[in-house]
């Protein structure tokens, strides 16, 4: 900690009492525990894809990254990139890691309430959800790519929860997110389209200062993303800092000598992001020796992922759709699923109308819950007669509705929506998924997607 005085210290938790301050992360470089060993998420990965994939990773780096692994696959006679997409959602399904340290230390730093993640993984969210809420999913999550573009649903002075950004895209089994410069590179041409950039997200990373943490862009990246970030010359008198924390760019003399001409308001710190984060909950901790328990308990919506299965249900069914939930996103599937019975107010009232307009898929749970007359003015009503009145304006034949049914209710009952009663129904009891119901959605969503794209 010699490098970093009291009053670096001193202010950088300044900044973050006053609300001031944006966590930029990479999570796929932070050391995580497998198998009684710590290695990089990025290198543990690209490791057990070469091995599906049956890659030698002779030639390459030690540890290897996912980028050469992908580079070197896609070399091999009929290689299918879109291939690598499904296969690396497996691998890091299949893995089953919890979140790293560094991470957990972040989310312990209560008044940090945007985070930006250039990773796909859901390790960041996990993190704050296990720190701030008992394990429990209540982060928001908005997830940019170049085909789905989306942004925060409210300035972030509005936002009502802990939100986590995946500015380069989220893991899932369409290609819509990065496992590749090449793909790093379509998603900052995209960012550059004022129409597709997040405008709401990048006013506020110009306005706040920001902490990169273990994000090892090349030379030419971080210099993009910083310009990027702040919109207008890095050289310009600005009121904002970045703390940009990683040995490698301390130690790129390019970088290096490039940021302390042109943009003196960065300044590189050269601690490991593991070292940086423990010190950094220290010191708030002992500033607020109750911090994490000041969090709000309380319940909150989860907002729109554009394009996501948007997933409803009686609050009488919460325990046994929870479980469907998870196993459509394990097999890389988005979706909305409101684990809060709160309801009311024209905030929820405008995100709850945007998931559904926005979903690729809707799905009604069935239940003797939502069948009992004593709930016909329950809130389900209304998400199922709003996807009702979105499907009267799609072709008959089109894919929208995926009725389930979890215990004996009557199946296409008068009481339902039209067009519900004329969907394809699937029968689930107790909401216990099997292969063929999580193959079933997981093609309709890609069908979907690829449309989306291709539109």
């Amino acid at each position: 900690m010699e490098e970093l005085d009291e009053f670096f210290w001193s202010d950088l938790l300044d900044y973050i009492d006053e609300g001031r301050v944006i966590a930029v992360v990479d999570d796929g470089l932070l050391p995580v525990s497998q198998d009684g060993r710590s290695l990089g998420f990025d290198a543990l990965v690209a490791t057990r894809l070469a091995e599906k994939l049956r890659i030698g990773l002779t030639g390459l780096d030690d540890p290897p990254r996912l980028d050469d692994v992908v580079s070197r696959y896609l070399l091999q006679p009929r290689a299918r990139k879109e291939d690598l997409y499904v296969r690396t959602s497996q691998v890091v399904r299949d893995l089953e890691i919890e979140p790293p340290q560094a991470l957990l230390d972040l989310a312990a730093v209560c008044p940090f309430d945007l985070f930006v993640t250039l990773s796909f993984d859901g390790l960041l969210t996990r993190a704050i959800d296990l720190v701030r809420h008992g394990g429990e999913a209540r982060t928001d999550v908005v997830t940019f790519s170049p085909n789905r573009p989306a942004d925060l649903p409210l300035p972030r002075g509005r936002l009502t929860s802990p939100t986590v950004f995946h500015l380069l895209g989220r893991q899932s089994s369409a290609p819509d997110w990065v496992i590749c410069d090449e793909d790093r590179l379509e998603f900052l041409h995209a960012l550059q389209d004022d129409a597709r950039r997040p405008k709401l997200l990048f006013d506020a990373l110009r306005d706040d200062h920001l902490l990169l943490l273990g994000c090892r862009l090349p030379d030419w990246l971080a210099r993009f993303f910083l310009r990027a970030a702040k919109n207008e010359r890095l050289s310009s008198r600005r009121e904002t800092v970045e703390y940009l924390v990683d040995p490698m760019a301390a130690r790129d003399p390019a970088l290096k000598a490039f940021l302390a001409d042109f943009s003196p308001a960065t300044r590189v710190v050269s601690l490991e992001p593991t070292v940086f984060c423990a010190e950094l909950r220290t010191r708030w901790v002992q500033r607020h020796p109750a911090g994490v328990a000041k969090v709000p308990s309380t319940p909150v919506a989860q907002r729109a992922v554009e394009g996501a299965v948007f997933i409803s249900y009686s609050s009488q069914d919460t325990d046994a759709v929870q479980g469907l939930a998870r196993e459509l996103d394990a097999a890389g599937i988005d979706v909305w699923f409101d684990r809060s019975e709160l309801r009311g107010g024209d905030d929820w009232e405008r995100n709850i109308r945007r998931g559904v307009d926005t979903s690729s898929l809707f799905m009604p749970v069935i239940s003797r819950a939502t069948h009992d007359p004593g709930r016909r003015r329950d809130y389900f009503w209304r998400e199922w007669m709003a996807a009702d009145e979105r499907a009267r304006g799609m072709a008959p034949d089109e894919p929208f509705l995926v009725p389930v049914v979890i215990d004996d209710t009557p199946t296409y009952g008068d009481w339902l929506p039209d067009r519900f009663r004329s969907a394809q129904w699937m029968t689930l009891p107790g909401a216990r998924t099997d292969e063929r119901f999580v193959a079933h959605v997981r093609d309709l969503y890609r069908q979907i997607s690829s449309r989306a794209r291709r539109s």
